[in-house]
């Protein structure tokens, strides 16, 4: 029993011996990373963001008058040009009022006339009296009777005069709403959209009620993109900064703007009501036929550009906290701070660095590298654990990938050695 015992308790030491001899080879032999070479070159950060294109000049148009379209000259999607006719109303209505408006005009002047005469008649009158009066024959209410009757035809001369100048401003109005009838083109450019058909009726706007949108006549000749950005990055924004834009509709071009306006009040989408967005207007450089109102829009706006920046890719920088380890005291309150590990003689040496400007994949090493040493790059299992000192492989992904066929072959053949051994 006591021998027995005795077997089993070296079975285990030197388990333990093997198991301490195999962990310790492979700590000596290093943990595999990636590097790559930091560098100089051209990093730009972008501020990545959608919307949808929009003429940057359009116009609604309405009718000024009430009235039932009789001829539609445009054409949805067709060009057109500043001062064609878009439009016509029935003119039947507008051509009595017009006639109606000349008559009354008419009226009014020869009403004018009679008063005119009317009034001299009673100067004579009048002049007549206070002779007669002078000389003793009329009395003085005779007198004063007819200076009433000269100062009322003066009224009524006033009240004539008054009665043309409203009756010429009928006419006017009347020949104005005729004129409207007609609705023409106020810009050259293209129909957009087209809202009504021959036979409807259009309503002029009032101070509450709005006017029909007939249709819209837009300029596609400068071509915005109206897009949403995050509060966290329209900080970054100015006018006049360069724009990659690419359209859903169209994947196999690019193009390219530059910001020109920026809002100033923010918004909430009713899909994402805790974000608060701004919208940025992008005018196209070079826009063309393909582009079309309504189309979404992707754009990466450059809002900085540094021509020789140091830059690493951005998963070597990691964090780690100060003190290189230590758990206690001060460091384990201390924030983070942020750092590469670098190669050197085959151990990751932590180097703590300040970052700048990135990019999609790069990130700018403002201080803590001088450029041409090899930083460790992943994999992202080892750099999660790495820590100063520790022993290191530099490997590629390819590498490891031939191992791993190698190492999987190699198994293979070994079961199919041991079963030609058992048979």
């Amino acid at each position: 029993m006591k021998r027995g015992l005795l077997i089993a308790g070296g079975v285990v030491v030197l388990a333990g011996i093997l198991l301490a001899s195999l962990l310790s080879g492979r700590k000596q032999a290093g943990e595999k990373v990636y590097v790559e070479t930091a560098s100089r070159r051209e990093l730009t950060q972008s501020v990545k963001s959608s919307g949808q294109i929009q003429p940057r000049i359009k116009v609604n148009i309405s009718a000024h008058v009430i009235g039932k379209i009789e001829k539609l000259y445009a054409v949805e999607g067709a060009a057109i040009a500043a001062g064609a006719p878009f439009l016509e109303l029935e003119r039947e209505a507008f051509l009595a009022a017009r006639d109606n408006a000349r008559a009354q005009l008419a009226m009014s002047k020869t009403a004018e006339q009679q008063a005119i005469v009317s009034a001299a008649d009673e100067v004579v009158r009048l002049a007549r009296a206070e002779q007669l009066s002078t000389q003793g024959i009329a009395s003085v209410e005779a007198l004063e009777a007819a200076r009433l009757r000269r100062t009322s035809a003066d009224l009524s001369v006033e009240q004539a005069r008054e009665a043309v100048t409203q009756a010429r401003a009928m006419l006017v109005k009347a020949e104005d709403d005729l004129r409207k009838t007609t609705i023409y083109a106020p810009l050259s450019g293209r129909v957009i959209a087209l809202n009504a058909e021959v036979g409807e009726v259009v309503v002029s706007g009032t101070m509450n009620n709005p006017a029909s949108v007939i249709g819209t006549i837009a300029d596609l000749s400068e071509i915005l993109a109206e897009i949403d950005v995050d509060e966290t990055e329209v900080v970054h924004l100015a006018t006049g900064q360069r724009v990659i834009l690419k359209v859903d509709a169209i994947p196999d071009r690019e193009y390219t703007g530059r910001v020109v306006e920026i809002g100033s009040s923010g918004y909430a989408k009713p899909t994402q009501p805790d974000v608060t967005f701004f919208q940025a207007k992008v005018l196209f450089d070079a826009p063309d036929d393909s582009l079309r109102p309504g189309m979404s829009a992707r754009a990466e706006i450059e809002v900085s550009t540094h021509a020789d920046a140091l830059a690493v890719p951005i998963q070597s920088v990691v964090e780690r906290k100060p003190g290189d380890g230590d758990t206690k005291g001060p460091a384990r309150k201390a924030p983070p701070v942020s750092v590469v590990f670098v190669v050197e003689d085959g151990k990751a040496k932590s180097v703590p660095v300040k970052s700048g400007i990135s990019d999609s994949t790069d990130v700018e090493i403002v201080s803590g590298l001088a450029g041409g040493e090899q930083v460790i790059t992943g994999p992202y299992r080892a750099l999660r654990k790495l820590e100063d000192g520790d022993a290191v492989r530099v490997t590629t992904p390819e590498l490891e990938k031939n191992e791993s066929k190698k190492d999987s072959s190699d198994s293979d053949d070994s079961g199919t050695d041991d079963k030609e051994e058992s048979d």
